[in-house]
């Protein structure tokens, strides 16, 4: 999962590699529907592997309240400064996903 791989330094500088792990699963195992969760993400890049992975787990259901940075051009050479298809796919997926309660709140409050 993730899109940042360890590489071979190119200044000769000693690589150091971590271990890395799912955070989905991580999630599901730690906190129950009874704790309230926020998740402040700055992950470069890999919130376009986690983010999709919290929904197809149904651990995004466990957090409460998300701030996320996203790198939307930072991964392509192409045509800085314009938004990724991979970008764009996720933000309207997310919108979707919280569009009924938006819809239900604004009903309710009228």
């Amino acid at each position: 999962m993730g899109r940042i791989q360890p590489a071979n330094s190119l200044t000769g500088v000693e690589v150091n590699r971590i271990q890395g792990f799912d955070f989905a699963e991580w999630l599901k195992n730690t906190v129950t529907q009874k704790d309230f969760v926020l998740m402040k993400m700055d992950v470069e890049g890999t919130e376009f592997d986690l983010i999709p992975r919290l929904f197809e787990t149904w651990a995004i259901c466990l957090i409460d309240e998300i701030f996320l940075e996203c790198h939307y051009n930072r991964w392509q050479r192409c045509c800085p400064g314009q938004r990724s298809s991979k970008y764009e796919c996720m933000i309207k997926h997310m919108v979707s996903m919280f569009d009924p309660f938006i819809f239900y709140i604004k009903r309710k409050k009228s």
